[in-house]
């Protein structure tokens, strides 16, 4: 009989697996977006982002029924109470199926008079539509679709989620540069490919879903679900929804905003700045769902000890591994843009994306806070947080466009800073008294994480000043001695001795023992 793998164990491949995607997605992305940018134009390139945007905007309205799906689910089914699980399961399949129908109508009126809502080209008019076709398809299959993701939530398993999203990355990557090279080019084949490879990723989910947890069905004779149970899930998921309301309030409308307000051509330049703050804010959040799952089953056992002793170390963990590119960032990016995109103001995409990255600077580490809200079902405290930063960004953001010339630099930079002074004044302290311990029990994190991107930083002038970055060879030589400069210096500053070791003999000896 195998042997069975650790919570622990399983938790850090999670994380080694979603860092390899996110390696695999940067390479394609950033070996694709020039010459998606060179052949469709800057301005059509700002239009994918906005169609996801748009997307975003209409899962709000699933976020209610489906935000604490996963975490209600996982605690009855490790608590062995199956027939609770599949009513959970079962409610947010059906409910979800109502709500595609609801919105199916407002997307086509949405799509049909497109023109009339954002500014576009009318050169690329129609292929603008179809991009936003495709994207609002692949959502609603997503939507619809029973909740696949659970069975690698439940079990631990991210990895199985993750490993075929790099061959599923690949694919989406041929698809795409053959649709270049067969055909004259549109923007929409963007969203074609991505629509192709979420239903590939989908089919995939669904067979991990079956296998890990067999006793997870979808129940075709009544009752088919329990409104108990979706009116529990709305009453703790709700206020996920109005938590993503103010996020969307925060950052999801900078695109939107600067069509608007500012034009097509400055949307297309904010994307591209938004392309390695995107980078960062993946990898942020898929080190933190690496974390979850195990901080829910320790917190459905009943172990507060052990969650604590977790969130203390995804903290550290996180801080070691997000300075390093937050750091390498806004020191090295002029020159990845001078080369990435050589008919781009490297200078001004340079500024962006440090405004835009700021928050991982001084919060990186203690983003996984966030996650307790929902572990421990106090999301109510964080939505009002949210939607309170939301209102006052997109206010001080409006203010600053129609009265000063930084329209495009508000637009980048005010909701990071109020997103650092959420995290810092409001998400540190109150998760802290959650778990029942002093408000400055985290606290302390912040400041070794800024501590930790300043010296990242200061590495990185250094490099600059004896290596002249003219080319792909020598950013990637100034990058790598940054990266091991800094993962050293991190190692040093944010783990003591102990915690060193335990990452070094425990997490590494244990994986190639594993292997």
């Amino acid at each position: 009989m195998a042997k069975q793998r650790s919570n622990s164990f399983n938790t850090y491949i999670n994380i080694i697996t979603s860092i390899g995607v996110m390696a695999i997605n940067l390479i394609i992305s950033f070996w694709l977006s020039p010459y998606i940018i060179q052949t469709i134009g800057v301005e059509a390139n700002g239009f994918v982002s906005l169609a996801n945007n748009f997307v975003t905007y209409a899962n709000l309205v699933v976020t209610a029924l489906n935000a604490m799906a996963a975490r209600f689910i996982t605690i009855a089914y490790i608590q062995k109470d199956y027939k609770k699980a599949n009513m959970y399961y079962n409610s947010v399949f059906w409910g979800n199926l109502i709500i595609v129908a609801l919105l199916l109508l407002p997307a086509v009126y949405l799509i049909a008079r497109l023109e009339n809502f954002i500014d576009i080209p009318s050169d690329i008019l129609l292929d603008v539509k179809t991009l936003f076709s495709l994207v609002f398809l692949a959502f609603f299959v997503r939507t619809g679709a029973p909740n696949y993701d659970c069975g690698t939530y439940i079990t631990n398993r991210m990895d199985l989620s993750y490993i075929p999203n790099m061959a599923t990355s690949i694919l989406r990557c041929i698809i795409l540069v053959s649709m270049f090279a067969l055909w004259n080019p549109h923007v929409w084949y963007v969203s074609f490919t991505s629509t192709v490879i979420s239903f590939i990723t989908l089919g995939i989910a669904g067979y991990f879903t079956h296998k890990l947890t067999p006793e997870l069905r979808v129940n075709l004779r009544h009752p088919i679900c329990s409104k108990c149970a979706i009116w529990e899930l709305v009453g703790s998921g709700i206020w996920s929804a109005i938590a993503g309301g103010g996020a969307m309030l925060l950052n999801g409308l900078d695109l939107l905003i600067c069509n608007l307000y500012v034009g097509a051509t400055a949307m297309g330049i904010l994307s591209l700045s938004k392309t390695l703050p995107s980078v960062l804010g993946q990898l942020s959040d898929a080190i933190t769902d690496a974390f979850v799952p195990e901080m829910t089953i320790n917190y459905a056992t009943g172990s507060k000890d052990i969650l604590l002793s977790n969130i203390k170390r995804s903290i550290k963990i996180s801080s070691v591994i997000l300075t390093i590119p937050a750091g390498g960032i806004a020191v090295m990016s002029d020159a990845f843009y001078s080369l990435w995109v050589p008919s781009q103001d490297a200078r001004l995409l340079q500024i962006l994306t440090t405004l835009a990255i700021m928050s991982y600077l001084i919060t990186s580490g203690n983003n996984i806070l966030l996650r307790v809200f929902a572990i421990v079902n106090r999301t109510r405290l964080s939505a009002v947080a949210m939607i309170i930063s939301g209102v006052l960004s997109l206010f001080v953001t409006w203010a600053i466009i129609v009265s000063t010339e930084y329209d495009i630099y508000a637009v980048a930079g005010v909701s990071t800073v109020i997103t650092i002074c959420k995290n810092v004044f409001f998400v540190t302290p109150v998760t802290s008294i959650l778990l029942g311990y002093k408000w400055h029990q985290f606290l302390p994190q912040i400041g070794v994480t800024v501590i930790s991107s300043v010296t990242t930083i200061l590495v990185g002038v250094v490099i600059r000043w004896f290596v002249s970055v003219d080319s792909w060879i020598t950013f990637f030589f100034a990058s790598a001695i940054i990266a091991m400069v800094g993962l050293f210096l991190n190692m040093v500053i944010v783990l003591n001795r102990e915690e060193r070791r335990y990452l070094i003999n425990k997490f590494l000896g244990k994986f190639i023992k594993q292997k």
